[in-house]
């Protein structure tokens, strides 16, 4: 019930053309999900977002916010969306991807893509929280949308393993 509040919120909301980064700054961070602002718990869906639009296939952000929230919020969005309603996004959507929930599988499978969707612990413990970012293997290196609530650009590092190690990853979602 509350995703159709929060649509008819969202939809009048522009949170930018194209790939969205620093889910914590302009009209983005305002948009709704659960009982909070996407500031606080939207990676999930700004990486289905930016995947979406990496794959040419693009959608509004508060449609994939609308579809997601009934199966895939923790806790009415306190702790964002479950990392697995990402794969029956994908799913649903008929969105081809390989899961991996442990991570030298997901390297293997990453390393021959172009493009994923990747959910890990903030920290070594849970008490950090998760964050989930859509990921695209470039020529420069490793490319991340939305690494951090205010980071307002994609941020390259030279490689998967400068920014994720096994004990952090959780699940990724590699586009086939």
């Amino acid at each position: 019930m509350i995703e159709k509040f929060n649509y008819k919120k969202n939809i009048n909301i522009n949170p930018g053309k194209g790939l969205l980064n620093g889910q914590g700054k302009g009209t983005l961070a305002t948009c709704r999900y659960g009982f909070f602002p996407m500031s606080y718990n939207g990676c999930e869906i700004i990486a289905i977002y930016n995947m979406r639009y990496l794959l040419g296939i693009p959608e509004d952000l508060c449609n994939i916010a609308k579809e997601v929230y009934p199966y895939g919020h923790a806790f009415c969005g306190v702790f964002g969306t479950w990392p697995f309603a990402i794969g029956k996004y994908f799913k649903d959507n008929h969105i081809r991807v390989k899961y991996n929930k442990k991570y030298n599988e997901f390297k293997k499978t990453f390393a021959s893509r172009k493009y994923a969707v990747i959910t890990f612990w903030n920290a070594r413990h849970p008490f950090k929280g998760i964050h989930t970012v859509a990921i695209e293997n470039t020529d420069e290196g490793l490319r991340i949308y939305n690494k951090t609530n205010g980071t307002t650009e994609p941020v390259t590092l030279p490689g998967i393993d400068d920014y994720m190690d096994e004990h952090r990853f959780i699940c990724g979602y590699t586009a086939l």
